[in-house]
């Protein structure tokens, strides 16, 4: 049955994504119904050295015998796939891999998605992927979502972290630390975390500036807007969300063991030391959406697509965690 299945994208044919989704195929097949998105004939060469049977489908309803070979839903490519060598001629077929996965997400065809890496100044060449910065704010896009509703969290088996920013300057964060953004976000993550995790959040904010702002000696954010938005919170039954922490001393301290979520105020704020405790079983998982999608925790890896020795576990880890949350809608 497809709504069991999980569509898979390669992202960028360049990058180490068409190997690290071959090689988690062969890992996952035993658990997982798994379709991938790709050109039959372009990536069989790529198949073949990776041992990795494929069988042709023009629909997704035709896709049979998970175990026995990987069904690959044909969508033809401009270019040839060459590993460390971009081609823009590929962008539209990239884009569209995306955009199917998406609708055949929302039309419940399958039941969740996993991304391959992208690199996103070339399709921002592209008239169709111009004024987005990735994949969670297209995605949000093609689902019809409000913008802003999407959110990243990164996870792996020590740590769930969320970036309140994504891909903003650092000069243009401050004026992003707004207490209804925080509180909006807060709300989220309490709603989604219910729905695929556990009951009752407990939940940490860290601050933006060093100390936690010291008290409005090293920055205002924190008595601002940070404070105000969690201090509404304590009288919620359904959470318990904790802060602002000084960053460098709630990892150091390992205090984030104590916590399910960790909302972080900006990027490399969550992912330095999300990548530091587990770079390899990393992964993204888009919150707020009305289906599910995961991705690897990397990117193209352009520069080592070509040696054929990319770690797939990460991609691995994805699909993985896709299928569980797809246990838990349906439980």
């Amino acid at each position: 049955m497809t709504k069991n299945t999980i569509i898979l994208t390669m992202g960028d044919p360049a990058g180490v994504g068409p190997e690290v989704l071959l090689k988690s195929y062969k890992k996952a097949k035993e658990t997982q119904n798994l379709v991938a998105i790709s050109d039959f004939s372009k990536i069989q060469y790529l198949a073949k050295r990776h041992d990795v049977p494929l069988k042709k489908i023009n629909y997704v309803d035709e896709a049979s015998d998970f175990k026995d070979h990987l069904n690959i839903l044909h969508l033809t490519y401009n270019s040839d796939f060459s590993p460390s060598n971009y081609d823009i001629k590929n962008s539209d077929s990239i884009i569209a891999s995306i955009q199917i996965a998406t609708e055949l997400c929302l039309n419940k065809k399958v039941g969740a998605m996993v991304t391959g890496p992208i690199n996103k100044s070339i399709l921002r060449n592209n008239k169709a992927f111009k004024h987005f910065t990735g994949h969670t704010d297209y995605i949000e896009h093609l689902c019809g979502c409000k913008k802003g509703i999407a959110t990243m969290m990164m996870s792996n088996p020590y740590l769930k972290i969320i970036p309140l920013t994504i891909h903003e300057p650092l000069n243009k964060v401050p004026l992003k630390i707004k207490k209804a953004i925080i509180e909006k976000k807060i709300l989220l993550i309490i709603s989604e975390v219910k729905k695929y995790f556990q009951n009752i959040p407990k939940i940490a904010v860290l601050g933006l500036n060093p100390h936690a702002g010291e008290d409005g000696q090293i920055g205002y954010e924190e008595k601002s807007d940070i404070l105000p938005a969690i201090l509404n919170f304590r009288s919620n039954e359904d959470c318990v969300v904790n802060g602002p922490f000084p960053a460098d001393g709630f990892f150091g301290s390992k205090d984030y063991r104590n916590y399910d979520i960790t909302l972080a105020m900006y990027h490399d704020q969550a992912l330095i030391p999300l990548k530091l405790l587990a770079f390899s079983e990393t992964i993204n998982v888009t919150l707020g959406l009305p289906i599910i999608r995961t991705s690897p925790g990397h990117g193209t890896g352009i520069n080592i697509a070509k040696h054929f020795q990319a770690d797939c576990n990460s991609f691995y880890k994805a699909i993985l965690f896709a299928g569980k949350m797809m246990t838990k809608i349906k439980n």
